[in-house]
This record gives structure tokens, C-alpha cells and sequence, in this order.
């Protein structure tokens, strides 16, 4: 599983780091100390969550509700043109629909993390008449090492294809509808979602034993 492509490089590195740092500074939040650790040996797996009074659902739940779709706009440094070098700031847009929805525990908080498929930035986007055009078919490699971002950085958008000849679809944006919770849910056979609280997931510290439930499709990580 890629979400831990990084884990044991990272988690040295980070406890190194914070050792250092607690010598130095004797204010270190408790948050910034669980997240230098590495999260509980064990995650949950969902096919959707509910953030802001958006409900998500994973490309394969979806059925007919299309909301799959999601976006994330993030500032980087880039090049102006192939004639002007100078780095400038700006804003880039990235597309493509959700796979999966990961559950971490960090012991004294949980943090949502969302897999997706995303569409290529260089020949997967494009604007026309006004209109932005994502490729869902196409493009997918260039985020293999890294699909994964915060629940709460994702927004959500419908996509509606050209022709049913075409691989490109019209991007329409769907604007909040007004709470800040986060919720999981997990997609039930009939087609209805039961929401579900991720502060309500309990936490046992004896971390030799293993957690099923039995009503989703959960994942088991080993260290």
C-alpha cells in the first residue's frame, strides 16, 4: 500500500527531529509531538465522508450521484514563460475522483487522509470558452507516488462529459452547504449511507491486539 511509502524514513527523521527540539523549546503542542510518531499500527478504510455539507463517495459507490468528483487548488512556485525565468507564485488547480477514504489513529486524534486519481497537469486540463476540461481517461501515472490528501483539503466538483464518444468532461464546482463537521460513512448495499463520526472510533493502547468490524471492508497494515 503507497500510504506508507515513506513511513520509516519519515518517522526516524521526525522523532530525531522532535527529541532535538523538546530540549530547545519547552512548548511543544502535544498535537505536533503524536504526529512526529507514527500513527497506530492499524487503519480503517471507507467509501465515503461527509465534510463541510459535502457528501463524497468513492468512484466505485457512487452509482448515479456523481459525487466523486474532487479538486484541490494549491499555491506553488512555477515559471512564467519559456522566455521569463523568474519564479513567480501562483495557483494550480489539480482534478480527478475519489478512490478511497483512510481512517489514521495518532492516539489522541485522527486524521482523514483521501486517495484519489488525479489528472494529468500538463496534458489533462485545459480551458475552453471559459469552461475548465479535465481528461478522466488519461494521465493517471503522474500521481502513483503520491494520490493522498487531507479530507479537509478536498472540494468537491461534477463532471459532465462532452459527447459519450469524448475523454473529456466539463468541470461544474458545488459550493458548501454551510457546517464544518467531518463525518465517514460507509456505503451500504442498498444504496444508502450511514454517516459515521470519526471521534467516535475508540482507541485501546494495548496495540497487540487486532480490531475488525465486520460491516466494512477494512485494511490491516504491518509495521
Amino acid at each position: 500500500m503507497k500510504l506508507y511509502y515513506r513511513k520509516s524514513t519519515w518517522s526516524h527523521l521526525a522523532r530525531g527531529w522532535m527529541l532535538r527540539a523538546e530540549e530547545r523549546v519547552h512548548n511543544v503542542s502535544n498535537t505536533l509531538k503524536w504526529l512526529a510518531r507514527e500513527p497506530s499500527r492499524y487503519a480503517v478504510s471507507y467509501s465515503g465522508f461527509v465534510i463541510n455539507g459535502l457528501r463524497f463517495h468513492t468512484k466505485e459507490f457512487e452509482k448515479s450521484r456523481q459525487d466523486s468528483g474532487v479538486s484541490l487548488e494549491a499555491t506553488t512556485i512555477c515559471i512564467s514563460s519559456t522566455r521569463d525565468n523568474t519564479p513567480a507564485t501562483g495557483k494550480v488547480a489539480y482534478y480527478w475522483v475519489l478512490k478511497e477514504v483512510i481512517v489514521l489513529s495518532y492516539h489522541e486524534f485522527y486524521i482523514a487522509l483521501v486517495k484519489c486519481d488525479w489528472a494529468s497537469i500538463v496534458n489533462g486540463i485545459k480551458l475552453d470558452n471559459g469552461f475548465t476540461l479535465v481528461n478522466l481517461h488519461e494521465g493517471q501515472s503522474q500521481f502513483e507516488r503520491d494520490p493522498f490528501i487531507l479530507a479537509s483539503q478536498a472540494k468537491q466538483v461534477f463532471y459532465s462529459r462532452e459527447d459519450e464518444k469524448s475523454s473529456w468532461y466539463v468541470v461544474m464546482k458545488a459550493p458548501p452547504k454551510g457546517f464544518q463537521d467531518l463525518e465517514i460513512s460507509d456505503e451500504m448495499e442498498s444504496g444508502t449511507s450511514t454517516p459515521f463520526d470519526v471521534s467516535r472510533l475508540d482507541y485501546d493502547d494495548n496495540e497487540d491486539e487486532q480490531y475488525v468490524r465486520m460491516d466494512v471492508d477494512g485494511m490491516f497494515f504491518d509495521e
